[in-house]
């Protein structure tokens, strides 16, 4: 089942498993110059506990930001304003990042947003993090199949009903392809089950936030626990409202140690996933509009 829970201004949590060592991480987080590289157009990011600057983007503005704590390497949090040319002290929200050694290598990277006091900034947000994220993980990529799969599919269905194809496990069984038991819940461990691919696939439901943002994790390894696998993938669905009542899904899927289970993947979402989800909603089977 799904857990219905109130995100209208609940906090943003993400977390990214990525190659790069945390040393490396930490720059891109944290010097104006990498920022300018993923994040913002321009930059002057502060450096110490207090210390004020800025981050721009061309379209949207200057927005200021204060660093309001730090442990060099490992941990920094800073608040900025939520409109542009506007101080701090007036709506803000607070970022936090964390970066740890990650469980195969490489690093695993922990976002946190909270303070929203309007339903649409959060909004806003969801969609800007999922953006900015897939930046973060391309710029720090060292292969083109490092940098993950990204794409759009535009679905004439509403957000509500695709979400639904989603969340209700029966209705994903239907159009995914897979079998046995399911709950569309935070911290839900199961098993994806499909005898004709290898068996079962160890999986968890990391994020539920209704009906914007999905996010599981799971092993590309069959019949292998997540603690065991050598490659844990996380895909992460984005569901955008159209103001012609349709949808577009936004998929990202990051985390392949290998070129070969990135194309693989690439093949399978467009080729046989996406369209069996389109025929499910009684759609037309379209080709995907990769955005990178």
């Amino acid at each position: 089942m799904t857990e219905t829970i109130d995100v209208s201004t609940a906090a943003i949590e993400r977390r990214l498993d990525l190659a790069a060592d945390p040393e490396r991480v930490w720059r891109a987080l944290t010097d104006s110059t990498e920022l300018t590289a993923w994040f913002s157009q321009r930059a002057a990011f502060p450096t110490d506990v207090g210390g004020e600057g800025w981050l721009e983007w061309d379209g949207y503005g200057r927005f200021r930001v204060r660093i309001e704590s730090l442990e060099p390497g490992r941990r920094i949090a800073w608040r900025w304003a939520s409109n542009a040319d506007a101080p701090i002290e007036g709506e803000s929200t607070l970022v936090e990042w964390s970066v740890e050694p990650g469980p195969r290598g490489g690093s695993t990277l922990l976002v946190r947003e909270s303070g929203f006091v309007r339903p649409e900034a959060r909004s806003d947000n969801v969609a800007g993090w999922l953006s900015e994220l897939d930046e973060l993980v391309a710029h720090l990529a060292e292969a083109p199949w490092q940098r993950g799969i990204r794409r759009t599919y535009e679905l004439r269905s509403s957000p509500a009903r695709v979400w639904d194809a989603f969340a209700r496990p029966e209705e994903l069984a239907a159009w995914w392809g897979g079998a046995g038991h399911l709950e569309i819940r935070p911290g839900f461990e199961g098993w994806w089950d499909w005898p004709s691919e290898g068996g079962r696939y160890a999986m968890r439901i990391e994020v539920v936030e209704p009906i914007e943002y999905l996010a599981w994790i799971w092993a590309t390894e069959p019949e292998t626990s997540l603690a065991d696998a050598e490659q844990v993938l996380r895909t992460e669905w984005h569901f955008e409202p159209r103001d012609d009542g349709g949808t577009n899904l936004h998929l990202l899927e990051t985390g392949f140690s290998a070129p070969k289970d990135h194309e693989m993947n690439s093949e399978g979402w467009d080729s046989d996933v996406l369209p069996a989800l389109r025929r499910h909603l009684g759609e037309e089977v379209a080709a995907a509009a990769p955005t990178s």
